[in-house]
């Protein structure tokens, strides 16, 4: 193998872990919603908030997924996802999988 095509599969081994992209959130619960299809969507506040969801693929630490207002989440989040929260009529909240979180109690 030369030394470019050496370099170039380099290259584009470090490229796709970009495809894979998780960022942090946290922050304290304000409203929690249980879904139909198995998931919990949570609007997190500051420091890093926004719409999540909790599914049963998620890596759950010590005091298990959000079960309240008041709660506090710290950990990683990745791609979109959806609550289903009523079936007739359809109401989805979209929202952003959560991959791996802890929690207060």
């Amino acid at each position: 193998m030369s030394m470019r095509a050496a370099l170039a599969a380099a290259v584009i081994s470090f490229l796709f872990p970009l495809a894979a992209y998780a960022f942090p959130f946290g922050g304290q619960i304000g409203q929690i919603v249980f879904c139909y299809n198995n998931a919990i969507w949570a609007r997190v506040g500051p420091p890093v908030g926004g719409d999540y969801i909790w599914t049963p693929g998620t890596q759950t630490y010590r005091f298990g997924p959000p079960s309240h207002s008041g709660q506090w989440l710290l950990g990683l989040a990745g791609a979109p996802y959806y609550c289903l929260v009523s079936i007739v009529p359809i109401i989805v909240y979209p929202g952003i999988n959560i991959t791996m979180m802890g929690s207060s109690q």
